[in-house]
């Protein structure tokens, strides 16, 4: 049998502690693309992308964490990482790793990217395939072996939105090979025909009988008819192959998202997502499903709240979009913030299964909730805490060593906090200041009672403009924590370090003053920020290196 090639990652490439000058005790930055050198390829060598990206200071987001059950010192973590626009004109997976707990990482792509010229890049089936990656998503196995699933697409033909799984060997360090696990169809348009999106991977770490299984879960989006729902597949074979994907969730559920993946001590598969209001069912809900037989089948889906979203939408003053910012991009109530979402998560141990969501309050904050199953009985919904002030949203959850921990984002710091304004805004729609911090609660009693603790040492804000040419901002959809016997990790998407200016596009009456302008000493033909189109600068211009673009994932053992 002929052996598939192995490529060394961390066994080749030291590790780099490089630190930005704000790094304070507790958390960390996981990427570092201020120093050269500091990005190397999965085989150690570097090429124009890891230059670039050493280097860039552009965005990343969407985190994901996992900590190896088999040695805890060793820690991935992934992002949709735009450093690789500068070259490639496009976003791509970004793939870190420590060997210390989280205190310092290498920093690596997934190969597979445009103009990626290694073996491992052109053997990819990413290769030629598709321009652009993200939706990250990272298990480890008992073994050491990490599995790291994430969407490949193109916003024009010839695919749109495909599954893949990558995995890596001997504790994360040697890149083994990437799997196609579902097929967008071929379209002319972002996001028409079948769109795959918003994927989540988990790994079954027991001994028992369907121990190292792989599954993975996703939303499929058809733009033709009405057929939205999660898919479901599987791995048996340590992600050398995939299983058919089939539907998980009924029809009448209509569109289905924000899937979330656990598996408990016995080995049993729990699924949990999110259904939106329609002309069949009136409410947002958060639902639960059960598979006993190692992902072959699922039971029918429970219930497990009905939910008052916080979703951005509902900030934009009538609108229909999700985020405002200038130009194009501004919205009638004046607000400034980039898209959120309510989610769900869920975590399995052996006191139950514990789903977390976030949900408004009647006034309108958002808190975090969490209800647990315990056998066939489900215990009552609650908030984490009582805290009357800052908005909470965007929630994970892990459990291990008896303690369950969430994760997630929270504006209680923000002295303009208002429940129906979004986190960051004062009245007027000016930047309240880096107000935004990770927070996590813990509970050692089956989610009876939460302690909670503030994880960051700097705030965010997650309105500043990093994006559509720089007029709107956009965090991500999720962070992560990732918890194994020993181990606590969790990543979030943090602006710390982004350097804030004048939009040189804003002057006179035209400047609208609001805070949430970056850095970026470019050329704009018209200079109008409000010019229906103009020449700005491409991804490759250095005037876009000077830290205005400068968004990080940071992480923290907690």
């Amino acid at each position: 049998m002929r052996r598939r090639a192995l490529y060394p990652v961390a066994a080749v490439a030291m590790v780099l502690a490089f630190a930005p000058p704000l790094l304070a005790a507790g958390d960390a930055p996981v990427t570092v693309d201020h120093a050269v050198g500091s990005y190397l390829r999965y085989d150690g060598e570097s090429d124009a992308t890891m230059e670039a990206c050493s280097i860039g200071r552009r965005q990343q987001n969407e985190p994901t964490v996992a900590v190896d059950p088999s040695d805890t010192d060793i820690v991935v973590a992934g992002s949709n990482d735009y450093c690789a626009s500068v070259v490639n004109g496009e976003v791509w997976s970004g793939y870190y790793r420590s060997e210390n707990g989280g205190t310092t990482w290498t920093n690596s792509l997934l190969p597979g990217y445009p103009h990626d010229e290694s073996e491992a890049g052109l053997a990819s089936p990413l290769h030629g395939t598709c321009a652009a990656s993200g939706d990250p998503t990272q298990t480890f196995d008992a073994d050491g072996n990490l599995f790291y699933g994430f969407i490949c697409f193109n916003r024009s033909k010839p695919i749109n939105g495909g599954v893949y799984v990558a995995k890596y060997t001997d504790h994360g360090s040697t890149y083994d090979r990437t799997t196609l696990v579902k097929k967008g169809t071929p379209s002319g348009l972002f996001l028409a025909g079948l769109f795959q999106d918003k994927i989540n991977l988990t790994v079954d770490q027991t001994d028992g009988e369907h121990g190292g299984n792989v599954y993975v879960a996703w939303s499929q989006y058809n733009s033709f008819a009405p057929t939205n729902g999660v898919l479901f597949s599987r791995s048996t074979d340590g992600g050398a192959s995939f299983d058919r994907p089939f539907r998980v969730t009924p029809a009448e559920h209509g569109t289905a998202s924000f899937t979330d993946l656990a598996v408990g001590p016995d080995g049993h598969v729990w699924l949990t997502y999110l259904t939106y209001a329609s002309s069949s069912r009136p409410t947002t809900d958060v639902w639960l499903l059960g598979s006993s037989d190692g992902g072959a089948s699922f039971g029918a889906p429970q219930h497990v709240a009905s939910i008052s979203r916080f979703d951005s939408d509902l900030f934009t003053g009538g609108t229909g979009g999700v985020d405002c910012g200038d130009g194009p991009f501004a919205c009638p109530s004046g607000y400034t913030f980039s898209r959120f979402f309510s989610n769900s998560a869920v975590a399995a141990d052996g006191t139950g299964v514990h789903v977390v969501w976030a949900g408004r309050l009647p006034d309108g904050q958002s808190k975090v909730w969490a209800r647990t199953l315990s056998g066939t009985t489900w215990g009552d919904a609650a908030t984490l805490d009582a805290v009357a002030t800052g908005h909470q949203w965007m929630p994970d959850v892990a459990s291990a060593d008896g303690v369950i921990s969430v994760v997630f984002y929270d504006s209680r710091a923000d002295g303009s906090y208002a429940p129906d304004r979004p986190p960051g805004n004062t009245a007027a729609g000016a930047n309240s200041g880096n107000v935004v911090h990770t927070w996590i609660a813990e509970s050692t009693d089956g989610g009876d009672t939460w302690d909670e603790t503030q994880v960051t040492t700097a705030g965010s804000n997650f309105g500043w403009e990093t994006h559509g040419t720089r007029r709107v901002g956009f965090w991500g959809d999720y962070i992560y924590v990732s918890a194994v016997p020993g181990a606590v990790n969790a990543t979030w998407t943090d602006s710390r370090d982004l350097v804030k200016g004048d939009d040189p596009r804003e002057t006179g009456e035209g400047d609208d003053a609001d805070g949430f302008d970056v850095y970026q000493p470019c050329t704009y033909v018209p200079n109008d920020i409000n010019a229906p189109s103009y020449t700005s600068p491409t991804n490759a211009d250095q005037c876009l290196n000077q830290g205005g673009l400068d968004q990080n994932i940071y992480g923290a053992r907690l």
